[in-house]
């Protein structure tokens, strides 16, 4: 699926995807809650979704959805390398 295409699913459909599809890479901690990335495939590089919890209701929601690598460095400060 593209982004393209994933955009244009309603909410709900576009949560259960990256559930079921996506892959989880990492959390990355937004003011009081946590924001999940997920990576989905698609005939390319694929694309990346933020899942995190609205704050009205403490559902989770997709908050964004994007292929360029700028808000990856949301997590940059997360990733632990092995030492050697």
């Amino acid at each position: 699926m593209t982004l393209y295409s994933f955009c244009r699913l309603s909410p709900v459909v576009q949560l259960l995807y990256v559930i079921h599809q996506g892959t989880y890479l990492a959390q990355r901690w937004d003011e009081e809650s946590g924001v999940n990335l997920y990576h989905c495939e698609d005939e390319g590089r694929g694309f990346f979704v933020e899942v995190g919890l609205d704050d009205g209701q403490g559902q989770a929601v997709v908050l964004r959805s994007f292929v360029s690598s700028g808000p990856l460095e949301d997590y940059a400060c997360g990733v632990r390398l092995p030492e050697y």
